[in-house]
């Protein structure tokens, strides 16, 4: 039996940027990073919503050497992300390719950007220094067979080509609205008309 297509749909690797249309407050104004799409559904990474917890508080959870390391390395800054309200406590880690160490990455999910999940590589991002950026993430957001296009065609979410700074250089609170603009369009004019006829 052969694995599925993850990528036949052109939808992921990429992102969604989410239309006023879409009325789950889960979603709203998420940009969503796309890592699966295939027949079998869907799965993704809201990567600007910040979550209560710190990267010092989650290194802590795993362990206090591990907080202090980075603290050290000037590793333990900025929050934690909500990926999305599946799975709300399996931690995933976003980061660049080819830095650490080990050469012990995630799986590439495009120029620049990997996604990994292992003990192993957040000791290794936490630790180095000069291991490059990388975003800590706390569940995801996961799609039926036939669910997300349902929600593209209505208009509730918008493609975008996967670009790396999205997702690690703009700060939380810029990823939405500069998602919107590399979509040709203004985020007030956005939110405002919604994007939908009358």
């Amino acid at each position: 039996m052969t694995e599925p297509d993850r990528n036949a749909s052109g939808l992921a690797p990429g992102f969604l940027v989410a239309s006023p249309a879409l009325g789950d407050a889960n979603f709203r104004s998420s940009l969503v990073l796309m890592a699966e799409h295939s027949t079998e559904g869907a799965f993704g990474l809201v990567v600007n919503h910040a979550s209560p917890l710190t990267v010092r508080d989650l290194l802590g959870t795993v362990s206090e050497e591990l907080a202090d390391a980075a603290a050290k390395a000037g590793r333990d800054g900025g929050q934690v992300l909500l990926g999305g309200p599946v799975d709300p406590e399996r931690l995933w880690i976003l980061h660049q390719p080819g830095v650490t160490p080990s050469g012990e990455d995630g799986e590439l999910l495009g120029p620049g950007i990997a996604l990994g999940g292992s003990r192993a590589l957040l000791e290794r991002l936490a630790r180095t220094a000069d291991a490059g950026p990388y975003v800590l993430l706390l569940g995801y957001a996961g799609w039926g067979p036939m669910q997300l296009e349902g929600e593209v065609t209505q208009g509730s979410w918008i493609p975008l080509a996967l670009e790396g700074d999205l997702a690690f250089a703009l700060p939380l609170e810029d990823r939405w609205k500069e998602a919107v603009r590399r979509l040709g369009l203004e985020p007030a004019g956005f939110m405002a008309g919604g994007g939908a006829m009358a």
